[in-house]
C-alpha cells in the first residue's frame, strides 16, 4: 500500500514543486506564408500579416522564413525545406498560414496563388492538405509544433453544398492548432487601413508578451477577437501540448511555489469578488485577459456566456450542436440512475441523483454519490458544495465556457468543511485530454474526457478522470482516487445506468 501510495504522489507531484527544465531547444523555427494575390479572388492583408509575423517571430528569437504570394511549387517547396531542417532535432516549430483555406470532406487545405479551381474535386491535387502538412510536423521527432491558419475567409471555390471556413481536428500530441475562428465560420479579413486581418492585429499584440505561455496567447486572443468582433468572430484552438511552453524559449514553464500560488490566489478571488455580480461583460473580458488559465477565469467565461449569448453568432458546423454553456446544463425534476463501485466495497450498488431545483446560477440536487449528500454546482458545473464541504469560489470541475480539447485551467479554492468549520485551500489542474467513444450501462456516447487534480493543504492528493458531455449537468462516467480518512489509497467507477427529463 505504501508503494500504491508513493507512485499515485508522484502522479500529482507537478502541483506542488517546481517543474525541472526540459533540455534547451537548440532549433526554433518558423515558416510563415502570406498569399494574398489570387487572381480572381485577391485579399487584402495576407501578405502585410506574414510580414509582420515574420517580424514578431524573429524577435523571439525564431530563424523565420517567410515567403508571400506562394504558388504550388514554392509552397510544397518551403513546407518541405521546413519539415527537413526540424527533422531529429529537439526543435520548436511555427507554420503561420494567412490566405484563402478551404475544407474538403473535413479535410482542410491551403491554397497556392495559381490554383486553377473549377470544380471542389480540384482542390486536393492543387493544394496542401493542412492535416497532412501537420502529420508530417509531428512527426519529425522535434518537441513542439504549432500551426496558426488565418486561414478561414470566404471560399470562393465552393459549390452549394461546401460550408464557409475550415473543419475541426483536434491537435495531435506534440501540437497546438489555431484557427482564426471557429470551424463552419468566416474570419475578418480586415481593410487596407488596419494593415492586419482581426486575428492576427490580436496574435502579433500577445507576442509582445514573449514570457506568456503559449496557452494564455490563444486564450486571450479568442476572447480578444471575439469582444472586438462582438461576437462575430471566435478564434478557436486545440492543444496537444503535454504541459505549458513559451515562445520566448521553449521551456516548460515553472510552476509557483505555494507561497506565490496564495498570493496570486488572494489577488484573483479579491478581483473576483469585486465583478461576479456584475452585469457589464466588460467586466468579465478584462478578468479572462488578466487570468487567462485561472480556474476563476472559468466561473467568468460562464458568466460571459450567459450576459452575451443572445448576440454571438452561432459557430457551428452544418448539422452539428451548437454549445450552448448559457444554457443549463440540469433541468429541474432530472434523475440520473448512477452505479457506483469502489476498491473498499465488493460489487457496485446503484443510486440516483435528482435534479431539487434551478435557481438562478445555482442547481441543487441530492445524493451525489449514493450517500444521501445534498449537492450545489453552478449550472454551468463548477462545484460549490459536494455534501462534505463547501467551496469558495466553486472549483471548476469542467469548463465554464465551450469545450476545447487541450484547454487548461489551474485554481484555488477555500474549503469549508460542513461538519466542523474548518478551513483549508485546495489546489486544482485541470485539463480536456480527447474526445472519446465511450460505453457505459446508458449507452454508447461521444464524450470529452476532461482530468482534474487536486492537492487539500492538509497533504492530500486526489485525481478524478471525467467523460462528459457540454450539454448534460452530471458525467457520464467518472473515475477517481482519493485517500481515505486511515490513510488508504481507493478508487472508484461512477457510470451513468439512465437519465429521465
Amino acid at each position: 500500500m505504501i508503494n500504491a501510495l508513493r507512485l499515485f504522489a508522484l502522479a500529482l507531484l507537478a502541483l506542488v514543486v517546481p517543474a525541472i527544465a526540459q533540455a534547451p531547444i537548440d532549433i526554433r523555427i518558423a515558416l510563415v506564408i502570406g498569399n494574398s494575390a489570387y487572381p480572381s479572388s485577391p485579399l487584402v492583408n495576407p501578405a502585410n500579416d506574414a510580414l509582420a509575423m515574420g517580424e514578431a517571430l524573429r524577435k523571439l528569437g525564431f530563424q523565420v522564413e517567410t515567403v508571400l504570394d506562394a504558388d504550388n511549387a514554392l509552397l510544397k517547396q518551403s513546407v518541405s525545406e521546413l519539415i527537413a531542417k526540424l527533422k531529429g532535432r529537439n526543435g520548436m516549430a511555427v507554420l503561420y498560414y494567412a490566405g484563402h483555406g478551404v475544407q474538403i470532406n473535413y479535410d482542410n487545405y491551403l491554397i497556392p496563388i495559381d490554383a486553377k479551381i473549377r470544380l471542389e474535386s480540384d482542390i486536393a491535387s492543387q493544394s496542401i492538405n493542412a492535416n497532412e502538412l501537420l502529420a508530417s510536423l509531428t512527426t519529425s521527432s522535434h518537441r513542439l509544433s504549432v500551426m496558426i491558419l488565418d486561414a478561414c475567409r470566404d471560399n470562393p471555390f465552393k459549390d452549394k453544398a461546401s460550408f464557409a471556413g475550415l473543419s475541426p481536428r483536434d491537435a495531435p500530441a506534440g501540437a497546438l492548432i489555431a484557427y482564426a475562428t471557429e470551424p463552419g465560420n468566416v474570419a475578418q479579413d480586415g481593410d487596407e487601413k488596419s494593415k492586419n486581418g482581426l486575428y492576427t492585429q490580436y496574435l502579433l499584440k500577445e507576442l509582445n508578451r514573449p514570457e506568456t505561455s503559449i496557452n494564455e496567447v490563444f486564450k486571450r486572443v479568442r476572447f480578444a477577437v471575439r469582444r472586438a468582433s462582438q461576437g462575430q468572430q471566435i478564434p478557436a484552438y486545440t492543444n496537444g501540448l503535454d504541459s505549458d511552453y513559451n515562445f520566448s524559449d521553449g521551456f516548460e514553464k515553472i510552476k509557483p511555489d505555494l507561497e506565490a500560488r496564495a498570493k496570486r490566489f488572494g489577488i484573483e478571488k479579491a478581483h473576483w469578488d469585486r465583478i461576479k455580480t456584475s452585469k457589464n461583460p466588460e467586466d468579465y473580458y478584462d478578468y479572462i485577459d488578466l487570468y487567462p488559465n485561472s480556474g476563476i477565469g472559468e466561473l467568468a467565461q460562464a458568466v460571459l456566456e450567459r450576459l452575451e449569448r443572445s448576440k454571438l453568432t452561432a459557430q457551428v458546423q452544418v448539422g452539428a450542436t451548437p454549445q450552448n454553456p448559457a444554457d443549463s446544463r440540469f433541468r429541474a425534476g432530472d434523475t440520473y440512475s448512477m452505479r457506483l463501485s469502489t476498491s473498499n466495497q465488493r460489487g457496485s450498488r446503484d443510486f440516483v441523483i435528482k435534479m431539487a431545483e434551478i435557481n438562478h446560477d445555482v442547481a441543487r440536487y441530492s445524493d451525489v454519490f449514493g450517500v444521501g449528500q445534498i449537492g450545489e454546482s453552478t449550472i454551468a458545473g463548477a462545484v460549490i458544495n459536494d455534501g462534505i464541504s463547501t467551496y469558495d469560489p466553486p472549483y471548476v470541475l469542467v469548463p465554464g465556457g465551450e469545450y476545447q480539447v487541450g484547454k487548461r485551467w489551474t485554481g484555488r479554492s477555500i474549503r469549508t468543511y460542513t461538519n466542523t468549520g474548518k478551513k483549508e485551500w485546495m489546489d486544482y489542474s485541470g485539463r480536456v485530454i480527447s474526445r472519446e467513444k465511450i460505453t457505459i450501462p446508458a449507452g454508447t456516447f461521444e464524450c470529452y474526457k476532461v482530468e482534474i487534480d487536486f492537492q487539500l493543504e492538509n497533504g492530500v492528493l486526489q485525481k478524478s478522470i471525467n467523460w462528459v458531455q457540454p450539454e448534460w449537468g452530471i458525467g457520464l462516467k467518472t473515475q477517481f482516487q482519493f485517500l481515505d480518512n486511515r490513510g488508504v489509497l481507493q478508487s472508484g467507477l461512477r457510470e451513468l445506468v439512465a437519465r429521465q427529463r
